[in-house]
């Protein structure tokens, strides 16, 4: 592949630093409204402060794997108008103590029951559930143990976006300003997907503690202060990490391997400022064909504009043969935009699975900003979440790209915040996408036409596997 042409774009960048990245993002209010047709909008993404994991944006509404192939979008949109009845909101709480854990239980349980995005609670007995919590909040006494069994009560529902939130992890759970001056920094992404089978440095900044110690995409670091790294059965524990990488806010030790053949070595690092980090890259991969390459880091507002942008670019001199879309390690924000500018129509409903509940038509209007012709890669990865989840559902419903890498994040569902009688909070999914064909992709993510692991050592490439594996599609 040969790189003839870099181009930058001036736009705000989302730094997913290592203090900066937290697996899972959500701070999402979403209303419940009756409407027969809206155009979804993702949930922006926060941007995150170097030592506080960015948890990706929940988008207001998509969910679990597709099992089937998609029917073509124009056969299914008479079925995609049928709506479902509203459901009647829920009545007001009467005034509870906050220490009546009992009475604070029975509320909690009745925030899901009225709630939760599928009334058969992911094939939990509810009620029985309820039952047992009240009996356990009898025997409590004191504010910390009852808040640990708030957080087994909800885990429950075996959903990861649902959570019970303490009111002394506010600060943590919603990105708020902490006291003290400044936060440090290594200047580098640190953020493990849900495949990842090692803890692989996603990115370095030009200018930065890491760049400094000679860090380079690609590495693997095993052990942190000499504390081995190690990957759980549902993959690494990132917030664990963080708070290990940041122990010590003047720096860190990391034992680091730089590949197959290296011998493992003590890097250490002094936490600083840093610049030039990893953002929007545009690129000519090649003049014939002609192949253009944009890596897309967020969805935020400009993306829209800054895609149509780099493409302008890219076609100054002639039109692109061929065009990939690097949504990689992307939290996202609102992708409708985006997607319009390649394709348009309807990609399914979004709303509470619940049989009492309102859907609504997920539609990205027209006129196409861009074509829906030139053959076009979109490349994913465990880490492409929320409005990174919609962008290659519709691209996959609308068969407009070849998908390339590995499952999306499917971190798709809508979550609101529902306030307990002592001041903690359910954080619960209310919403998600349905797919024309009935699936939903919440936790499972947006499965690629062509699946291509990094392994341990395929991000040290250049161009990286899954890049290469995307440029041989649009070649081949």
């Amino acid at each position: 592949m040969n790189r003839l042409i870099t181009l930058a774009l001036a736009t705000a960048v989302l730094l997913l630093t290592t203090a900066a990245c937290t697996g899972k993002t959500e701070t999402i209010i979403v209303t419940q409204q009756v409407v027969t047709e809206v155009n979804v909008t993702a949930t922006p993404a926060p941007t995150a402060p170097p030592t506080v994991p960015p948890e990706p944006s929940d988008t207001p509404e998509p969910t679990a794997a597709p099992t089937k192939t998609l029917p073509p979008v124009q056969a299914t949109q008479q079925a995609l108008l049928a709506m479902v009845p509203t459901r009647k909101p829920a009545e007001t709480s009467p005034v509870i103590a906050p220490d009546d854990y009992v009475a604070i239980t029975n509320q909690a349980c009745q925030i899901v029951r009225d709630n939760y995005v599928r009334d058969n609670f992911n094939g939990v007995d509810w009620d029985a559930k309820c039952e047992e919590y009240a009996q356990k909040a009898a025997g409590i006494d004191n504010q910390e143990a009852f808040w640990d069994m708030m957080a087994d009560f909800i885990h429950e529902l075996g959903d990861d976006h649902s959570r019970f939130v303490r009111t002394d992890d506010f600060a943590a759970e919603f990105d708020l300003p902490s006291e003290g001056s400044g936060r440090p920094w290594a200047g580098m992404t640190i953020w493990p997907a849900k495949e990842d089978e090692q803890l692989m440095i996603w990115y370095v900044c030009e200018i930065g503690a890491a760049a400094n110690a000679g860090l380079q995409r690609g590495d693997v670091i095993l052990a942190i202060n000499n504390e081995p790294i190690v990957r759980g059965e549902d993959g690494f524990e990132y917030r664990q990490i963080i708070q290990t990488l940041y122990a010590n806010e003047d720096g860190a030790v990391l034992t680091v391997q730089r590949g197959p053949d290296r011998e493992p070595e003590e890097i250490e690092l002094t936490f600083g400022g840093a610049s030039g980090c990893d953002g929007w890259r545009v690129e000519l991969l090649s003049e014939t064909p002609r192949i253009g390459y944009i890596r897309v880091p967020d969805f935020g507002g400009d993306s829209a504009t800054n895609i149509l942008t780099a493409i302008g670019l890219l076609e100054e001199d002639s039109p692109l043969d061929g065009l990939i879309l690097d949504i990689r390690h992307n939290p996202g924000g609102n992708s409708d935009e985006s997607i319009a500018i390649f394709t348009q129509g309807i990609f399914g409903k979004t709303g509470s699975l619940r049989s009492d509940s309102t859907q609504t038509i997920y539609r990205i209007r027209g006129p196409v900003k861009w074509n829906e012709t030139t053959p076009l890669a979109v490349l994913i990865d465990g880490n492409s979440h929320s409005a990174a989840d919609y962008f290659p559902a519709a691209m996959k419903v609308s068969g407009r790209a070849t998908l390339v890498g590995m499952p999306s994040a499917g971190n798709t569902e809508g979550i609101t915040g529902f306030n307990l009688a002592d001041g903690s909070l359910i954080r619960l999914a209310v919403s998600t996408l349905e797919l024309p064909d009935g699936n939903t992709f919440e936790g499972v993510g947006i499965i690629p036409d062509i699946e291509v692991p990094l392994g341990d050592w395929g991000l040290r490439q250049v161009p990286d596997v899954q890049l290469q594996a995307a440029y041989d599609a649009l070649t081949e």
